[in-house]
C-alpha cells in the first residue's frame, strides 16, 4: 500500500499586515473575471468630514437585541410564525409595537 502524501500548506499563512496574495482564488470570484488594482488617481475621493451621512430611504439603522425564551414559548412562537409565513422577527417586533402601542396610547 503507497504511504499517504500529506498536502503542502505552504503560502496559506500570511504575517499580520502582509499583503494578500493574489494567486490564492478567494471565494466567490471563480466565476468573476479578476478585477484590475485601482489606481491611487482612480480611488474616489473621500467626503468631507462635515458632510451629513445619508441614510438609506429602505429601512432606518437597526439595533440588535438578545431575548431568551423556554422551550415551549419557542415552538409556539416558532408554529405561530409558519402558520402566518412570518420570520419570527416581523411575529415579536409586530407584538413588541402593539404592545407599546396599547401601553403608551
Amino acid at each position: 500500500m503507497p504511504a499517504k502524501q500529506t498536502p503542502s500548506l505552504d503560502g496559506l499563512i500570511q504575517a499580520k499586515g502582509a499583503p494578500r496574495p493574489s494567486d490564492v482564488p478567494q471565494r466567490g470570484e471563480a466565476s468573476r473575471p479578476a478585477a484590475p488594482a485601482p489606481t491611487p488617481a482612480a480611488a474616489p475621493a473621500a467626503p468631507p468630514a462635515c458632510a451629513p451621512r445619508l441614510q438609506s430611504d429602505a429601512e432606518p439603522r437597526t439595533k440588535s437585541l438578545t431575548l431568551r425564551l423556554s422551550e415551549p414559548r419557542y415552538q409556539r412562537l416558532r408554529r405561530f410564525a409558519f402558520d402566518r409565513d412570518a420570520s419570527h422577527q416581523e411575529v415579536i417586533e409586530a407584538a413588541l409595537m402593539a404592545y407599546l402601542e396599547r401601553e403608551t396610547g
